[in-house]
């Protein structure tokens, strides 16, 4: 372990103490916080940012200024800078454009809340991609998340079964608990979907679709690398289970899109053990008549008299009249929710109404550019490495579907993921780069 600089900027350390896993493990404790505590619990002084946030956005950042040999971790890559540019560019330009037009006085709140959420993930990325620079400091902040998800899925499960909502009760000292509503009435095939941590049942579902690849790839990590991998199995499978409990069908195919994803390096015994595993237990399932796993086949069935199906098509509609309105910059970043418009349920959808074209398009890029990097250092030589990247691109690919039925940037806990995956992203393409510079030099 690399032994610390005793006149470190942040004061004496003592000689042993590796000052580089600081950040990253600042990150790890803010990721479990933004996942396995309800984002309504806020820090007092801090304009209403969670535990979680405030560990990331500014912890992160802090440190990563004061305490991070930023020359050690190279040169991002460049188009993912570009992306990232280009969304910030977007939506400050779709907000400028509002505010010169004239709003109504909820757009300022909201378009205000947008644009400095937008600043302050984008800081925390650059944040990210400063301080993480090894494979251990990778799989530390994604077992914070995994264990995050895990104990949100937790609480979901104890109310599925037992009908007690324990999320409520993990909040500590200090905290201000702001006025919370349980979701009511979005009860699913005779099942009343619990939410765990997150703000809203389908928040959860996307959350633990987004979060399950990252544990699969711990898993293989630490079996590459000889380390136990019983903790993370566990968490993995409580994950799963939590998801399943949502009955949402964006589970489903978020997880077979990212396993698909997933599956293009892996060994064709590792997709065959994995389809026989996941069909083996849609069929036990209905075996045994369990309720939640005829509840998922019924929904699927059930499409063309679901009402959030028929909801999201009222507001596809909407917004193939109205796009035009507001060609290239939009209504105003984050100003959606302002007006009396239909509800859309679509990232892509309100990225379109609110920054116009010109701010979807960045938004995909952004999502396709992290994507592709994660694919490219998951044909790492170095396994650790690659089981990460891999479960990285699997996230993503889920993020990216589950995004056609979830409005992300609306919601804390799925939208900070997906920075944080964003920014990871360049991590793992970065070691994979030097990896390869090193083979070739060998």
């Amino acid at each position: 372990m690399p032994t610390a600089d005793v006149s470190n900027a942040c004061g004496p350390i003592k000689p042993g103490i590796d000052t580089r896993r600081i950040g990253p493990l600042i990150l790890a404790v803010g990721g479990f916080f933004l996942l396995g505590m309800r984002q309504t619990f806020t820090v007092p002084l801090t304009f209403g940012l969670s535990l979680g946030q405030l560990l990331l956005y500014v912890g992160a950042a802090i440190w990563a200024l004061i305490g991070t040999d930023v020359e050690k971790s190279g040169i991002v890559n460049r188009c993912l800078v570009i992306a990232i540019l280009g969304y910030l560019t977007t939506s400050l330009l779709s907000y400028g454009a509002a505010m010169a037009r004239g709003t109504v006085p909820l757009g300022f709140t909201f378009g205000g809340r947008y644009i400095f959420a937008d600043l302050a993930l984008t800081a925390m990325a650059i944040a990210i991609i400063a301080m993480v620079t090894t494979t251990a400091h990778i799989a530390l902040v994604l077992k914070g998340l995994v264990l995050g998800g895990a104990l949100s899925a937790a609480f979901a499960i104890v109310r599925l079964v037992a009908g007690v909502d324990l999320a409520p009760l993990f909040i500590l000292p200090g905290l201000k608990a702001s006025d919370f509503l349980l979701v009511t009435d979005l009860a699913r095939e005779g099942i009343e979907r619990a939410q765990g941590s997150a703000g809203h049942p389908l928040e959860l579902a996307g959350v633990l679709t987004v979060v399950i690849p990252l544990g699969l790839g711990i898993i293989a990590s630490a079996r590459a690398r000889g380390q136990r991998t019983w903790p993370w199995t566990i968490c993995t499978a409580v994950l799963i289970c939590g998801a399943v409990g949502t009955v949402s069908r964006s589970v489903v195919v978020g997880l077979a899109v990212a396993v698909l994803v997933m599956a293009w390096r892996w060994s064709i015994g590792r997709f065959a053990a994995t389809l026989l595993a996941g069909g083996a237990a849609v069929g036990l399932g209905l075996l045994l008549q369990v309720h939640i796993v005829s509840a998922i086949m019924q929904s699927f069935a059930n499409t063309s008299t679901d009402s959030s199906i028929a909801s999201r098509a009222l507001g596809a509609a909407y917004v193939a009249t109205h796009y035009r309105d507001h060609f290239w910059v939009g209504q105003g970043a984050g100003m959606y929710p302002a007006y009396r418009q239909p509800v859309l349920d679509n990232q892509y959808l309100s990225r379109l109404m609110e920054t116009g074209v010109l701010g979807l398009v960045s938004f995909v890029v952004l999502i396709a550019v992290a994507l592709v990097l994660a694919l490219r250092a998951s044909a790492a030589t170095d396994q650790g490495i690659a089981e990460l990247a891999g479960g990285i691109s699997g996230s993503l690919a889920a993020l990216a579907v589950i995004s056609t039925i979830l409005d992300v940037s609306g919601f804390v806990q799925i939208w900070t993921v997906t920075w944080i995956l964003i920014a990871l992203s360049a991590v793992v393409w970065r070691l994979h780069r030097d990896g390869q510079h090193e083979e070739a030099h060998s």
